[in-house]
Protein backbone atom coordinates (compact mmCIF):
# COMPACT_ATOMS: atom_id res chain seq x y z
CA UNK A 1 0.00 0.00 0.00
CA UNK A 2 1.28 3.49 -0.77
CA UNK A 3 0.62 7.15 -0.18
CA UNK A 4 -2.43 7.06 -2.47
CA UNK A 5 -4.12 4.99 0.20
CA UNK A 6 -2.84 6.60 3.39
CA UNK A 7 -1.75 10.09 2.36
CA UNK A 8 1.35 11.94 3.59
CA UNK A 9 2.65 11.52 7.11
CA UNK A 10 0.97 14.13 9.35
CA UNK A 11 4.29 14.77 11.12
CA UNK A 12 7.04 14.90 8.49
CA UNK A 13 4.82 14.82 5.34
CA UNK A 14 6.73 11.83 4.00
CA UNK A 15 4.93 9.96 1.24
CA UNK A 16 6.27 6.45 1.82
CA UNK A 17 4.75 4.24 4.47
CA UNK A 18 4.31 0.56 5.25
CA UNK A 19 1.63 -1.49 6.97
CA UNK A 20 3.14 -3.21 10.00
CA UNK A 21 0.13 -5.30 11.02
CA UNK A 22 -3.62 -5.07 11.50
CA UNK A 23 -5.75 -5.08 14.63
CA UNK A 24 -9.44 -5.90 14.76
CA UNK A 25 -11.99 -4.61 17.26
CA UNK A 26 -15.58 -5.78 17.70
CA UNK A 27 -16.74 -3.42 14.96
CA UNK A 28 -13.80 -2.61 12.69
CA UNK A 29 -10.37 -3.53 11.40
CA UNK A 30 -7.51 -1.03 11.58
CA UNK A 31 -4.05 -0.97 10.04
CA UNK A 32 -0.90 0.18 11.82
CA UNK A 33 0.88 2.31 9.21
CA UNK A 34 4.43 3.52 9.81
CA UNK A 35 6.11 6.39 7.99
CA UNK A 36 9.40 5.35 6.40
CA UNK A 37 11.04 8.69 7.24
CA UNK A 38 10.16 9.76 10.80
CA UNK A 39 8.74 6.37 11.89
CA UNK A 40 5.52 7.83 13.26
CA UNK A 41 2.91 5.08 13.23
CA UNK A 42 -0.76 5.94 12.80
CA UNK A 43 -3.98 4.03 13.13
CA UNK A 44 -5.70 3.77 9.77
CA UNK A 45 -8.41 4.73 9.21
CA UNK A 46 -7.80 7.47 11.77
CA UNK A 47 -10.47 7.00 14.48
CA UNK A 48 -12.82 9.98 14.77
CA UNK A 49 -15.38 10.66 17.47
CA UNK A 50 -18.08 8.73 15.63
CA UNK A 51 -15.90 5.61 15.52
CA UNK A 52 -15.05 5.96 19.20
CA UNK A 53 -18.69 6.40 20.15
CA UNK A 54 -19.57 3.12 18.44
CA UNK A 55 -16.87 1.39 20.51
CA UNK A 56 -18.68 2.18 23.81
CA UNK A 57 -17.14 5.21 25.46
CA UNK A 58 -18.88 4.38 28.74
CA UNK A 59 -17.11 1.07 29.03
CA UNK A 60 -13.79 2.68 28.12
CA UNK A 61 -13.97 5.31 30.86
CA UNK A 62 -15.54 2.88 33.35
CA UNK A 63 -19.24 2.64 34.11
CA UNK A 64 -19.11 3.47 37.82
CA UNK A 65 -18.59 6.72 39.73
CA UNK A 66 -14.85 5.98 39.75
CA UNK A 67 -12.99 4.37 36.86
CA UNK A 68 -11.38 1.66 39.03
CA UNK A 69 -12.22 -0.15 42.25
CA UNK A 70 -11.32 1.43 45.60
CA UNK A 71 -8.09 -0.53 46.08
CA UNK A 72 -6.69 0.59 42.71
CA UNK A 73 -7.83 4.17 43.38
CA UNK A 74 -5.83 4.26 46.63
CA UNK A 75 -2.71 3.12 44.78
CA UNK A 76 -3.32 5.77 42.13
CA UNK A 77 -3.68 8.45 44.82
CA UNK A 78 -0.28 7.52 46.27
CA UNK A 79 1.36 7.53 42.83
CA UNK A 80 -0.14 10.93 41.98
CA UNK A 81 1.12 12.49 45.22
CA UNK A 82 4.62 11.15 44.51
CA UNK A 83 4.45 12.42 40.93
CA UNK A 84 3.34 15.90 41.96
CA UNK A 85 6.12 16.19 44.54
CA UNK A 86 8.74 14.98 42.06
CA UNK A 87 7.86 17.33 39.22
CA UNK A 88 7.39 20.37 41.45
CA UNK A 89 11.15 20.25 41.94
CA UNK A 90 11.47 21.49 38.34
CA UNK A 91 9.90 24.83 39.26
CA UNK A 92 12.03 27.59 40.81
CA UNK A 93 11.09 28.36 44.43
CA UNK A 94 10.50 31.98 43.43
CA UNK A 95 7.45 30.95 41.37
CA UNK A 96 4.46 31.33 43.69
CA UNK A 97 1.88 29.99 43.30
CA UNK A 98 2.84 27.48 40.56
CA UNK A 99 0.28 27.14 37.77
CA UNK A 100 -0.36 23.61 36.56
CA UNK A 101 -2.14 22.50 33.37
CA UNK A 102 -3.04 18.84 32.83
CA UNK A 103 -4.19 18.04 29.29
CA UNK A 104 -6.08 14.77 29.41
CA UNK A 105 -6.58 15.13 33.15
CA UNK A 106 -9.25 12.41 33.59
CA UNK A 107 -10.90 13.00 36.97
CA UNK A 108 -8.13 15.38 38.05
CA UNK A 109 -6.39 13.04 40.48
CA UNK A 110 -2.95 14.48 39.68
CA UNK A 111 -4.24 18.06 39.92
CA UNK A 112 -5.80 17.28 43.30
CA UNK A 113 -2.32 16.30 44.51
CA UNK A 114 -0.90 19.61 43.27
CA UNK A 115 -3.58 21.46 45.24
CA UNK A 116 -1.97 20.12 48.42
CA UNK A 117 1.17 22.09 47.50
CA UNK A 118 -0.72 25.35 47.01
CA UNK A 119 -0.77 25.26 43.21
CA UNK A 120 -3.38 26.76 40.89
CA UNK A 121 -4.71 24.03 38.63
CA UNK A 122 -6.41 23.70 35.25
CA UNK A 123 -7.52 20.44 33.62
CA UNK A 124 -8.65 19.68 30.08
CA UNK A 125 -10.60 16.60 29.00
CA UNK A 126 -12.50 15.26 26.01
CA UNK A 127 -16.21 16.07 25.81
CA UNK A 128 -16.88 12.33 26.18
CA UNK A 129 -15.46 12.28 29.71
CA UNK A 130 -18.12 12.12 32.48
CA UNK A 131 -17.85 15.54 34.11
CA UNK A 132 -19.48 14.36 37.34
CA UNK A 133 -16.19 12.60 38.16
CA UNK A 134 -14.11 15.78 38.32
CA UNK A 135 -12.51 16.13 41.75
CA UNK A 136 -12.44 19.44 43.65
CA UNK A 137 -14.22 21.25 40.82
CA UNK A 138 -14.67 24.24 43.11
CA UNK A 139 -10.87 24.72 43.25
CA UNK A 140 -9.73 23.28 39.89
CA UNK A 141 -10.72 24.85 36.57
CA UNK A 142 -11.97 22.05 34.31
CA UNK A 143 -12.47 22.56 30.56
CA UNK A 144 -13.84 20.07 28.06
CA UNK A 145 -13.27 20.23 24.32
CA UNK A 146 -10.54 21.15 21.85
CA UNK A 147 -7.44 22.73 23.39
CA UNK A 148 -6.90 24.92 20.34
CA UNK A 149 -10.37 26.44 20.71
CA UNK A 150 -9.76 27.46 24.32
CA UNK A 151 -8.58 30.92 25.31
CA UNK A 152 -5.89 30.13 27.87
CA UNK A 153 -3.29 32.73 28.87
CA UNK A 154 -0.05 32.42 26.90
CA UNK A 155 3.15 31.87 28.86
CA UNK A 156 1.19 31.28 32.06
CA UNK A 157 1.77 27.64 33.02
CA UNK A 158 4.80 26.44 34.96
CA UNK A 159 4.08 22.73 34.48
CA UNK A 160 2.06 21.22 31.63
CA UNK A 161 1.23 17.51 31.63
CA UNK A 162 0.34 15.28 28.71
CA UNK A 163 0.31 11.97 30.56
CA UNK A 164 -0.78 9.28 28.11
CA UNK A 165 -2.86 11.81 26.21
CA UNK A 166 -0.87 12.84 23.11
CA UNK A 167 -1.48 9.50 21.39
CA UNK A 168 -5.25 10.19 21.56
CA UNK A 169 -5.10 13.53 19.73
CA UNK A 170 -5.78 14.18 16.06
CA UNK A 171 -2.95 16.65 15.42
CA UNK A 172 0.08 16.16 17.72
CA UNK A 173 2.08 18.90 15.95
CA UNK A 174 -0.65 21.49 16.49
CA UNK A 175 -1.08 20.44 20.14
CA UNK A 176 2.63 20.74 20.95
CA UNK A 177 2.86 24.11 19.17
CA UNK A 178 -0.05 25.37 21.28
CA UNK A 179 1.50 24.08 24.50
CA UNK A 180 4.75 25.83 23.60
CA UNK A 181 2.79 29.10 23.62
CA UNK A 182 1.12 28.33 26.95
CA UNK A 183 4.34 27.34 28.72
CA UNK A 184 6.04 29.87 31.02
CA UNK A 185 9.61 30.85 30.04
CA UNK A 186 11.14 28.65 32.77
CA UNK A 187 8.36 26.07 32.79
CA UNK A 188 8.42 22.42 31.75
CA UNK A 189 6.18 20.08 29.77
CA UNK A 190 5.91 16.49 31.02
CA UNK A 191 4.90 13.87 28.45
CA UNK A 192 4.33 10.14 28.65
CA UNK A 193 3.33 8.04 25.63
CA UNK A 194 3.42 4.29 24.93
CA UNK A 195 6.75 3.27 23.36
CA UNK A 196 6.00 1.66 20.00
CA UNK A 197 9.62 0.46 19.78
CA UNK A 198 9.40 -1.28 23.15
CA UNK A 199 10.13 -4.93 23.64
CA UNK A 200 6.45 -5.49 24.43
CA UNK A 201 5.17 -3.77 21.29
CA UNK A 202 7.55 -5.74 19.06
CA UNK A 203 6.81 -9.04 20.78
CA UNK A 204 3.04 -8.83 21.31
CA UNK A 205 1.91 -6.61 18.38
CA UNK A 206 -1.92 -6.67 18.32
CA UNK A 207 -1.97 -8.23 21.80
CA UNK A 208 0.05 -5.37 23.32
CA UNK A 209 -1.90 -3.77 26.16
CA UNK A 210 -0.76 -0.22 25.30
CA UNK A 211 -1.78 -0.49 21.63
CA UNK A 212 -5.32 0.41 22.72
CA UNK A 213 -7.01 0.47 19.30
CA UNK A 214 -9.08 2.48 18.33
CA UNK A 215 -8.51 4.96 21.16
CA UNK A 216 -4.87 5.60 20.24
CA UNK A 217 -4.61 7.48 16.97
CA UNK A 218 -0.79 7.68 16.89
CA UNK A 219 2.00 5.45 18.13
CA UNK A 220 5.39 7.01 18.90
CA UNK A 221 8.88 5.65 19.15
CA UNK A 222 11.91 7.67 20.22
CA UNK A 223 12.72 8.78 16.67
CA UNK A 224 9.24 10.12 15.93
CA UNK A 225 8.81 11.81 19.31
CA UNK A 226 12.21 13.54 18.96
CA UNK A 227 11.21 14.70 15.48
CA UNK A 228 7.97 16.16 16.85
CA UNK A 229 9.77 18.07 19.61
CA UNK A 230 12.34 19.48 17.19
CA UNK A 231 9.57 20.64 14.86
CA UNK A 232 7.76 22.40 17.71
CA UNK A 233 10.91 24.03 19.18
CA UNK A 234 10.98 22.10 22.43
CA UNK A 235 14.20 20.86 24.04
CA UNK A 236 14.30 17.39 25.60
CA UNK A 237 15.82 17.74 29.07
CA UNK A 238 15.29 14.12 30.09
CA UNK A 239 13.99 10.97 28.42
CA UNK A 240 13.37 7.54 29.91
CA UNK A 241 11.33 4.41 29.21
CA UNK A 242 10.45 3.16 32.70
CA UNK A 243 7.08 3.67 34.37
CA UNK A 244 6.42 1.97 37.69
CA UNK A 245 2.66 1.62 37.33
CA UNK A 246 2.28 1.27 33.54
CA UNK A 247 5.27 -0.99 32.89
CA UNK A 248 4.86 -4.18 34.95
CA UNK A 249 1.08 -4.24 34.71
CA UNK A 250 1.12 -3.61 30.96
CA UNK A 251 3.49 -6.54 30.43
CA UNK A 252 1.30 -8.82 32.54
CA UNK A 253 -1.86 -7.85 30.66
CA UNK A 254 -0.08 -8.33 27.31
CA UNK A 255 0.93 -11.85 28.38
CA UNK A 256 -2.65 -12.66 29.37
CA UNK A 257 -3.89 -11.33 26.03
CA UNK A 258 -1.37 -13.46 24.11
CA UNK A 259 -2.41 -16.54 26.12
CA UNK A 260 -5.85 -16.29 24.56
CA UNK A 261 -7.91 -14.66 27.30
CA UNK A 262 -10.41 -12.04 26.06
CA UNK A 263 -8.44 -8.87 25.35
CA UNK A 264 -7.71 -6.81 28.47
CA UNK A 265 -10.28 -8.78 30.44
CA UNK A 266 -8.44 -8.47 33.76
CA UNK A 267 -8.05 -4.71 33.22
CA UNK A 268 -11.77 -4.42 32.48
CA UNK A 269 -12.50 -6.30 35.71
CA UNK A 270 -10.61 -3.63 37.64
CA UNK A 271 -13.03 -1.11 36.11
CA UNK A 272 -16.07 -3.19 37.06
CA UNK A 273 -17.04 -3.86 33.45
CA UNK A 274 -17.37 -7.66 33.55
CA UNK A 275 -20.48 -9.78 34.26
CA UNK A 276 -20.57 -12.02 37.34
CA UNK A 277 -20.42 -15.18 35.21
CA UNK A 278 -16.78 -14.36 34.31
CA UNK A 279 -15.64 -14.20 37.94
CA UNK A 280 -13.97 -17.61 37.98
CA UNK A 281 -11.90 -16.69 34.93
CA UNK A 282 -10.77 -13.46 36.56
CA UNK A 283 -9.66 -15.43 39.62
CA UNK A 284 -7.63 -17.74 37.39
CA UNK A 285 -5.96 -14.75 35.71
CA UNK A 286 -5.27 -13.25 39.15
CA UNK A 287 -3.36 -16.39 40.17
CA UNK A 288 -1.44 -16.32 36.89
CA UNK A 289 -0.55 -12.70 37.61
CA UNK A 290 0.66 -13.51 41.14
CA UNK A 291 2.83 -16.32 39.76
CA UNK A 292 4.37 -13.99 37.15
CA UNK A 293 4.68 -10.95 39.44
CA UNK A 294 8.43 -11.09 40.16
CA UNK A 295 9.48 -12.05 36.59
CA UNK A 296 7.28 -9.27 35.18
CA UNK A 297 8.88 -6.61 37.41
CA UNK A 298 12.37 -7.90 36.58
CA UNK A 299 11.82 -7.95 32.82
CA UNK A 300 10.13 -4.55 32.82
CA UNK A 301 13.03 -3.00 34.73
CA UNK A 302 15.67 -4.68 32.58
CA UNK A 303 14.24 -3.63 29.20
CA UNK A 304 13.70 -0.08 30.49
CA UNK A 305 17.40 0.23 31.30
CA UNK A 306 18.08 -0.60 27.65
CA UNK A 307 15.60 2.03 26.44
CA UNK A 308 13.05 -0.57 25.34
CA UNK A 309 10.57 -0.05 28.17
CA UNK A 310 6.83 0.25 27.52
CA UNK A 311 6.60 4.05 27.73
CA UNK A 312 8.55 7.11 26.68
CA UNK A 313 8.63 9.81 29.34
CA UNK A 314 10.01 13.25 28.51
CA UNK A 315 10.73 16.49 30.31
CA UNK A 316 10.69 19.41 27.88
CA UNK A 317 11.70 23.06 28.01
CA UNK A 318 11.30 25.84 25.50
CA UNK A 319 13.95 25.91 22.80
CA UNK A 320 15.07 28.65 20.46
CA UNK A 321 12.86 29.42 17.48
Amino acid sequence: MNNKVFGPCPLCHGLEAKVLFSARTTFSEFHLVQCNMCELTRTSPLPNDEILRVHDIYSYYGRNVHKFNSCVQKIRNLIMRMRAKHYLSLIPDSVQPPKILDVGCAEGRLLKSFLEYGCQCWGIEHTFYPAQRFLDSDRIVYLQGDLNAMHLPEGAFDLIFLWHALEHMENPHLIMSQLHKLLAPKGAIIIAVPNFSSMESRRFKKFWFHLDIPWHKYHFNEKSIRHLMTETHLRIINISSFCSEQGPYGLLQSILNAMGWPKNEFYEALKGNLPQRRSIYIIIQLFIGLFLLIPVFFVSFLVSIKGRGPVIKLILKKGKR
